[in-house]
């Protein structure tokens, strides 16, 4: 490679960090360590706490230039005094968490000095995780994402539009006098930021991604510590800042732009009034995405708005043989069903179909119990049976001890009454016992016994 040109171009990479010391030597060390070696190295510190100060102060190379916030006002912030600062005819953008391999500036900077019409370069890149161990196996559809091919322009632009962001942030190596056109990051913005960029670069100039992997990019597979990590209120600013974004892009293009990019994608390829090309703009939006449902709204806003100007319903009729019915009947579909409400109602069916399946068990073991419980009660019936014979035997033979007692006082009777004459005959023989008469026929019964004998 000749030195013609790199002894004259300057890059600037820029750094912006926040609390990452644990992970900020790595990053560091790999852009020191680069193969091309006019640059500087711009970090800004966006307020940080945990020492990170102390830990860029300790590096001794003139090429670092530190800056630091006075408080955390996030990434846009930061990153915009960053780019202030800059001063190469190149900004390269890196993360404090990932890692460059030795030849990346140097390959992206011959490919850019080679074809002046590009504005911007990119690279494909390694995913790892916080350990460096990679992890492509793990996280297929995020490689997918970034090796997604283009060719031109307009497929890198329709590509963006349609399914979102596939640009990596920090492999880029973009123009500084592409940017100071376009304009820096968006402060409205913090999911999405360099989508919006890389929208209003692509539209001004075009790109091109080296299919070489330059870049070792950490992917946290749970999501806890992205920006973008899977939360309710990132999801739902995510799906906000994406319309809004697209919605602020297609508004604010060129007419002359719009129908070069787009014109095949026209209602009528005859569009070419202004008028006509408002409606082609909202007929755009409205039908961009089917995985955001939003900016169907936003055209319709769109729409909205264009129907107020003179002639507005007469272009509509004459150029895209439409009429107020149709109208009508999009403004009657749901356009507010946003991707996690979506989600919610897919997890409440999920849940619901859950609960039926545990409403149908226990109607099955309710079931079973009841079966079990009407087979007890004909059991307990057949015990109530054999209990009602029981006491209806018990009854009679109550009914037979009774009658016995009625006998037995009467027996009882009887006998008190035997008693009492055997009582009287022995107070009578006792008498005689005792009389004088019977002592003296004593000697006589005596000889009688013994006469008897």
């Amino acid at each position: 490679m000749g030195c013609c040109w790199r002894c004259r171009i300057m890059v600037s990479v820029l750094m912006c960090t926040y609390n990452r010391r644990f992970c900020l030597k790595q990053a560091i060390d790999s852009v020191l360590c680069q193969t091309y070696p006019d640059f500087e190295f711009v970090i800004v510190d966006d307020g940080s706490t945990d020492g990170t100060e102390e830990l860029i102060k300790s590096y001794q190379d003139p090429r670092i230039r530190y800056f630091k916030l006075d408080q955390n006002s996030f990434y846009c912030y930061a990153a915009n005094q960053g780019l202030d600062h800059c001063q190469g005819d190149y900004v390269a953008f890196m993360n404090s968490d990932d890692a460059w391999l030795p030849d990346k500036l140097e390959k992206q900077v011959s490919v850019m000095e080679q074809n002046r019409m590009l504005g911007a370069c990119f690279t494909r890149v390694y995913l790892v995780d916080e350990s460096g161990n990679e992890i492509s196996e793990e996280c297929r559809d995020m490689v997918a994402l970034f090796d997604r091919k283009c060719t031109t322009q307009n497929e890198y632009l329709h590509t963006l539009l349609q399914s979102g962001n596939f640009l990596c942030h920090p492999s880029a190596l973009v123009r500084k006098s592409v940017l100071d056109k376009i304009g820096y990051f968006n402060l409205l913005y913090r999911q999405l930021a360099d989508y919006d960029l890389w929208l209003r670069l692509v539209s001004e100039s075009e790109i091109t991604i080296l299919e070489e992997r330059l870049i070792r990019f950490q992917w946290d597979i749970k999501g806890k510590k992205q920006i973008s990590m899977s939360t309710r209120e990132n999801s739902v600013r995510s799906f906000n800042e994406s319309v809004m974004i697209r919605k602020n892009y297609i508004e604010k293009m060129s007419e002359k732009n719009f129908f070069q990019f787009f014109r095949g994608d026209f209602q009528n390829p005859d569009s070419t009034s202004h008028l006509q090309l408002e409606f082609e703009k909202a007929f755009w939006l409205m039908k961009c995405t089917t995985k955001e449902p939003g900016l169907k709204a936003a055209g319709m806003e769109m729409l909205e708005r264009t129907m107020r100007e003179e002639n507005a319903m007469e272009t509509l009729r004459e150029h895209f043989h439409l009429d107020i019915f149709d109208l009508y009947q999009w403004n009657g579909e749901h356009m507010y069903k946003t991707p996690w409400l979506i989600s919610e109602i897919e997890e409440g069916s999920q849940q619901l179909a859950y609960y039926k399946d545990i409403l149908r068990q226990k109607d099955e073991y309710i079931g079973q119990q009841k079966e079990q419980l009407e087979k007890q009660n004909a059991a307990i019936e057949q015990q109530q049976e054999y209990i009602e014979g029981q006491r209806r035997q018990t009854a009679h033979y109550e009914e037979q001890l009774d009658e016995l007692g009625r006998r037995m006082e009467q027996k009882t009777g009887q006998l008190k009454k035997y008693e009492d004459k055997i009582r009287e005959q022995d107070e009578m023989i006792q008498t005689y016992a005792n009389s004088t008469s019977w002592k003296i026929t004593e000697p006589m019964r005596k000889i009688m016994r013994l006469l008897k004998k």
